[in-house]
């Protein structure tokens, strides 16, 4: 078994910048330390974990385009088991992206419009559909471009 080699140190590293200066390397720890320190960074991160799911953003799509539905209904449209939606969603309802009105017997979802990060959303499909740019793995193709050009 061989050894692993090892790593480099941060300082270890050179670096050839123009702007390698001292100050803008105390700028960049000062960014650093800010980028390690905030909170709201691990927040954001947990929110697009919640979305990073296909079939949850796909769920997000749909009740964003039909507005609210009802767990059996989403259920019939992705052909996935109603305790299956129940598990996505709940994950969604834990971050405030969707919201549930219950009727009788019946939770109805929607996309929740108070939450930023589910604004952020609906902005970025209404951007996505309007433009015509469509996304694929490998990038973006302009309406008339060949995705694989």
């Amino acid at each position: 078994m061989s050894a692993r080699p090892a790593r480099l140190a941060v300082s270890d590293r050179t670096c050839v910048r123009p702007d390698s200066s001292a100050d803008r390397e105390a700028e960049l720890q000062a960014v650093h330390r800010d980028a390690l320190g905030n909170d709201h960074l691990v927040a954001l991160s947990a929110y697009f974990t919640a979305a990073s799911n296909e079939t949850r953003l796909r769920m997000l799509y749909v009740l964003w385009r039909a507005g609210e539905l009802c767990v059996c209904d989403l259920a019939d449209l992705f052909e996935i088991t109603q305790p299956a939606v129940s598990r996505h969603l709940k994950i969604l309802r834990e971050k405030a992206i969707v919201v549930a009105r219950r009727d009788a017997q019946t939770l109805y979802y929607s996309v929740c419009t108070d939450n930023p990060f589910a604004r952020l959303l609906v902005r970025l499909f209404e951007e996505q559909a309007a433009s015509g740019v469509t996304l694929h793995l490998d990038g973006l193709t302009a309406p008339g471009d060949s995705p694989d050009a």
